[in-house]
């Protein structure tokens, strides 16, 4: 039986769309979307800054660029985790669900360490997984 659908309109248009408290998003896609929403910004910040850095003043910079770069990019992932956090929690898995995956991919820190901590809160006013 086909899940159902709800009518929502844009610009005028109406379209059909499946509720998203039927959508089931698995641990590694949940995984998979941190690391395009969190990971891939940090990057690209560190690598933004490392860039400018060897523009300036060549390969010598270019380290320099890279470390400035990674204290810049530690707010944002700050910034960023707690709401991929929450986006797994409205995806309707649990925190355990993905856990172990994100933290073998070097998505997230192990629970309870120094860096871990240093996340903003969530929604919720905590940090990490909601208990």
């Amino acid at each position: 039986m086909a899940p159902p659908r709800q009518t929502q309109a844009l610009c005028g248009f109406s379209s059909n769309v499946v509720s998203s408290s039927f959508k089931q998003v698995s641990p590694s896609r949940a995984v998979a979307h941190g690391h395009l929403t969190v990971t891939l910004p940090v990057v690209l910040v560190i690598a933004l800054f490392g860039f400018i850095g060897w523009l300036l003043n060549g390969v010598g910079a270019l380290l320099m660029g890279l470390i400035i770069g990674s204290v810049v990019a530690w707010p944002v992932w700050s910034f960023l985790m707690p709401r991929w956090r929450d986006w797994v929690e409205d995806s309707g898995l649990k925190g355990d669900d993905v856990q172990r995956l994100a933290v073998v991919t070097l998505l997230l820190w192990p629970k309870g360490s120094l860096f871990e901590r240093t996340e903003f809160r969530r929604r919720n006013g905590k940090r990490g997984w909601s208990q």
